[in-house]
């Protein structure tokens, strides 16, 4: 049997997850060949039915499991022990053989994927899957590519699966085989770490839905940021007093930089306001709206107290929910409504009302139109809670069209992204800072949702900002 055959169906599976954990610098290391698939192949050149002989590879998953002694790898043997026994049960024909290992093929594929999402932007599939159905790509993202990348392994194993050149190989020949093989991957790791050979994404992925709480990152602040800021209680509250007009702006991917200059630079349209506070926020949430949930009151996406425009409310305050694009999207415009706000204004709204759109990461309502928006709010004397969450300064920052760039770029040395960052969120915050200025009976409360999420074309991008650590500022 060609060697290809072999290894070509082990490393398209691992293909796309490793370009995209190297492609968003992620935590977690990837293998360049799938364990999951070279197995499976292993198990297809063995003899069909003689069960009694596949006892040695049942028993190899047991000692595993036994030794590992977690539910991750007690879930990982089950699955082994089925793809061990619907391999051998299977008829050698063709309509048998693609069924069966088109499941695992996509099983192993699904588990690869919700390894990266989860350890690079600590989302689940069902997370993804949310915000991908929203976009045209969505289908594509999670439908074509999947199938496409199973016929490629297909087409690479078929001399394996089915055929007249199908071969076999003895059972002792296949326990042989991998036992070489995760002897040879375990001793070439334990002489480096920095490129794993072989991926096991099926217990990777078990690991990750069996033990509650586990993230990829680590939140730590490094000793000169703790010396250059102060930062937030954790649990302390940010808005206790409901008696005064609140303006509370989530701000989009508004993170702390690992440099000290870096972040300062992202404080500093708010060095010479009246700001009573401004430092590091620790989020609790990693996503723009679990950090909207967050701030209203909401705990693991349950509504468990009264929310923050609820209490606004029962003091007869004006209760406003601002953001500038579609209210479909986390289907705000539908939920929103049952924290306690009295309007709720997303893009076709605030276009309606004369609001400029601009292009930057997304289509949407300019930051700076909705200041201005506020300002007309504000100019009366209703009191007011308002709640708006940005849009600048999303991502992808490669597409935003920016060329007036600010003076940190220079100054900083700052790559084109993080120039493009730095500059929308400057902008926004300059004109934050005037507002609040203006409006000095008003309270400001203001904050990152979540690090920066990616990066087109600077891998370790992302890396460069802490991990749910987000900028702070409180003014008047």
């Amino acid at each position: 049997m060609h060697i290809l055959y072999f290894l070509l169906p082990s490393l398209i599976a691992a293909l796309v997850p490793y370009l995209a954990c190297n492609f968003f610098d992620t935590p977690q290391l990837h293998g360049i060949i799938s364990a999951d698939i070279f197995f499976l192949l292993i198990l297809f050149l063995l003899p069909y039915g003689k069960i009694l002989y596949k006892m040695p590879f049942v028993i190899a998953a047991s000692v595993f499991a036994i030794v590992s002694n977690s539910v991750d790898a007690y879930t990982t043997m089950g699955v082994y022990i089925l793809m061990i026994f619907a391999t051998a049960a299977m008829p050698r024909k063709r309509i048998f053989l693609l069924t069966v290992y088109s499941f695992f093929a996509l099983l192993y594929l699904i588990a690869d994927a919700g390894n990266f999402f989860y350890s690079t932007f600590v989302l689940t599939l069902p997370d993804v899957w949310g915000l991908a159905k929203f976009y045209w790509w969505g289908p594509i993202l999670f439908v074509v590519i999947p199938l496409l990348i199973v016929a490629l392994q297909l087409f690479f194993a078929r001399k394996i699966l089915w055929g007249k050149e199908h071969k076999e190989i003895s059972h002792l020949a296949g326990f042989v085989i991998i036992s070489i093989v995760i002897g040879l991957n375990y001793g070439v790791n334990f002489i480096q770490h920095r490129q794993p050979i072989m991926d096991f994404a099926t217990q990777k992925w078990f690991w990750q839905l069996c033990t509650p709480g586990i993230i990829g990152q680590n939140p730590y602040l490094q000793e000169d940021i703790k010396a250059a800021f102060p930062f937030w209680q954790k649990g302390k509250t940010v808005v206790g007093d409901c008696s005064k007009s609140t303006v509370v702006v989530l701000v989009e991917s508004y993170g702390v930089n690992k440099s000290v200059a870096y972040t300062k630079a992202l404080l500093s349209p708010f060095s010479n306001s009246n700001a009573q506070f401004l430092g590091l926020y620790p989020r609790d949430a990693s996503h723009t709206q679990g950090a909207e949930w967050e701030d209203l009151g909401a705990f693991g996406g349950t509504i468990r107290e009264t929310p923050l425009p609820q209490k606004f409310k029962e003091k007869k305050f004006q209760t406003w929910y601002l953001h500038g694009y579609d209210e479909k999207f986390y289907e705000r415009g539908e939920n929103y409504g049952k924290f306690g706000f009295d309007s709720l204004l997303f893009k076709k709204d605030l276009a309606g009302r004369g609001l400029a759109s601009c292009h930057y990461g997304f289509d949407g309502i300019c930051d700076t139109s909705i200041i201005n928006y506020i300002d007309s709010l504000l100019a009366d004397s209703i009191p007011k809670f308002i709640y708006w969450t940005t849009l600048d300064a999303h991502p992808p920052y490669e597409l935003s069209g920016v060329t007036e760039r600010s003076s940190f770029c220079k100054e900083l040395s700052l790559s084109n992204v993080d120039c493009t960052y730095l500059t929308l969120q400057e902008n926004s915050m300059r004109a934050l800072a005037k507002l609040a200025a203006k409006h000095p009976e008003c309270r400001f409360v203001i904050r990152g949702d979540h690090r920066p999420m990616g990066s087109l074309e600077q891998s370790g991008f992302v890396q460069s900002f802490y991990f749910r650590w987000v900028p702070i500022v409180v003014i008047n």
